[in-house]
Order: structure tokens, then C-alpha cells, then sequence
């Protein structure tokens, strides 16, 4: 699947049931999306917070808080404390 940013950038349909929409702002596509999972809820938070501050940059921002999570995993894994890994990100 192509991703929404970057030059090549794709445009997404999304059906809710309700309606279409076809969208590339990664802000609006996540806003659609019924988001369960804690960890992708704090990105959905991300993004809506980027997306009020300063209206671009949602899906990039979502991207590298992705990339930090997958390598906080790693941490918590081999055993250390979260406050320890939110400490070395700060």
C-alpha cells in the first residue's frame, strides 16, 4: 500500500458506512478511523494536536511517533522501565 505523504503520495478512499471520502491528509484520515488500540490512540492524539496547531504535518508527525514507539518496544522488551526510556526520548 502507498503511503499519503511525501511526492508520490496517495490519495485514500475511505467508507464509513455513511459516507466516502478520499483524502491524502494523514490529519483526516485518522480522524475517520475508529481507533481502539492505546498505542494508536496516543497517535490519533498526536496528529489531531498537530493538525490544530498548525494545520500540516500530521502524518509525518505520526510517522517518526510510530518509529519512536516500535523502537520503545525493543526497550521494554529487554526490560526497562518506561520512565527510563521516556527519560533517554526527553
Amino acid at each position: 500500500e502507498r503511503p499519503t505523504h511525501g511526492p508520490r503520495g496517495m490519495d485514500k478512499l475511505i467508507d464509513d458506512g455513511k459516507k466516502v471520502t478520499i483524502s491524502n491528509d494523514g490529519a483526516t484520515i485518522i480522524k475517520l478511523r475508529d481507533i481502539v488500540q492505546p498505542a494508536a490512540q496516543t497517535l490519533t492524539e498526536i496528529a489531531k494536536a498537530r493538525d490544530a496547531e498548525g494545520g500540516d504535518g500530521a502524518t509525518s508527525d505520526t510517522v517518526f511517533a510510530g518509529e519512536l514507539l516500535k523502537e520503545a518496544k525493543n526497550f521494554v522488551e529487554d526490560g526497562v522501565h518506561a520512565r527510563i526510556i521516556i527519560q533517554g526520548v526527553r
